[in-house]
């Protein structure tokens, strides 16, 4: 069974400074889908960090978490759509990294030895009484 870490910590004390970057141009990406016989011990782990090594990451002490609180609207919003885990955690990257905090910006870390797609099941009854309201 997979194993899914979501962890609020600083990883330093420097805030993380901003840099102007271009847009790129993505490739498509392959991956090769051999079943395994058995698996490496540290398979099926996924950490989502709220920011990378050596940098500090942010908290409201009204609303709590940036990190946390992007990573529960992502999900709300997403999960139904059957999106998997790292699609969201990468929506959740994009959205944290666009805002600007204390005058830092702050960049969440995913690492994942997932051996295939994340998606969480939703039960029919709240997708449905979601889009009813």
């Amino acid at each position: 069974k997979p194993k899914l870490f979501f962890i609020q910590a600083c990883q330093g004390s420097v805030g993380h400074p901003a840099v102007t970057v271009k847009e790129d141009s993505f490739g498509h990406l392959e991956t090769d889908a051999v079943p395994p016989h058995s698996i490496p011990d540290q398979a099926d782990i996924l950490v989502g960090m709220a920011t990378v090594e050596d940098y500090e990451c942010y908290r409201c002490r009204e609303t709590g978490s940036i990190y946390i609180q992007c990573l529960c609207e992502k999900m709300k919003l997403l999960c139904p759509l059957r999106k998997d885990l790292i699609t969201i955690l990468t929506e959740v990257n994009k959205e944290v990294g666009r805002k600007v905090l204390n005058g830092w910006k702050q960049m969440p870390k995913i690492t994942s030895t997932l051996r295939k797609q994340f998606i969480f099941q939703v039960p029919q009854c709240q997708s449905t009484e979601k889009q009813q309201n």
